[in-house]
């Protein structure tokens, strides 16, 4: 999809309460995988990957050091530079493309690596720009061999992080909960920069 595609979203993004139900448990899930490697959020320099209106950032700013929103669409951008500045958020900057210089602690990409024109090369590319030690982790919603929509296969993720040189990969179901009629049970992703 293209950025003015997400602009369509962005007006109504946050008022859907499937996607704040998503993002709790995202980041509920990222303190799991933070504390299991003996990390945690505390003045982490991060970089929100395909942020949207931020809905993953609004967990992400009161414990991190900065939060950095990178989305190719400026509407959905606009959502979250509106909220920071209501909201007094001094520690959160945006930019459609990923700035150059990088040194993060921690990348986080919720919903968005499925989407990709080259998921495996822009994981690379993003993850090249981590500290030492620094951790990855996307969620994307977990697809079967030869399925034609979005997600993507446990297989495809373990070989993405693998191919980018991230160590001690982890690719399980990041939580599962009830929404309306339904489960919602995405996959997680994570691995260390060496």
């Amino acid at each position: 999809m293209s950025g003015d595609s997400w602009d369509d979203y962005a007006d109504g993004w946050d008022d859907d309460p499937a996607a704040r139900a998503y993002s709790r448990a995202a980041y509920a899930s990222l303190v799991q995988d933070l504390e299991q490697r003996g990390r945690s959020l505390d003045q982490m320099r991060v970089l929100d990957f395909g942020c949207g209106t931020g809905l993953l950032t609004e967990q992400l700013v009161d414990q991190a050091g900065s939060v950095h929103g990178v989305d190719i669409s400026p509407k959905m951008l606009a959502v979250l530079e509106e909220k920071a500045t209501r909201l007094g958020w001094t520690n959160v900057t945006t930019s459609t493309t990923v700035p150059p210089d990088g040194a993060w602690d921690l990348i986080v990409c919720s919903s968005v690596c499925s989407f990709l024109d080259d998921y495996p090369g822009t994981v690379s590319q993003i993850t090249a720009q981590l500290n030492p030690g620094g951790v990855f982790i996307q969620w994307d919603w977990e697809a079967t061999e030869g399925d034609e929509g979005h997600g993507l296969t446990r297989t495809q993720i373990d070989e993405a992080l693998r191919s980018a040189g991230l160590l001690d990969i982890d690719v399980r179901t990041a939580f599962s909960i009830p929404f309306e009629d339904q489960m919602m049970e995405p996959l997680a992703g994570s691995g260390i920069r060496r």
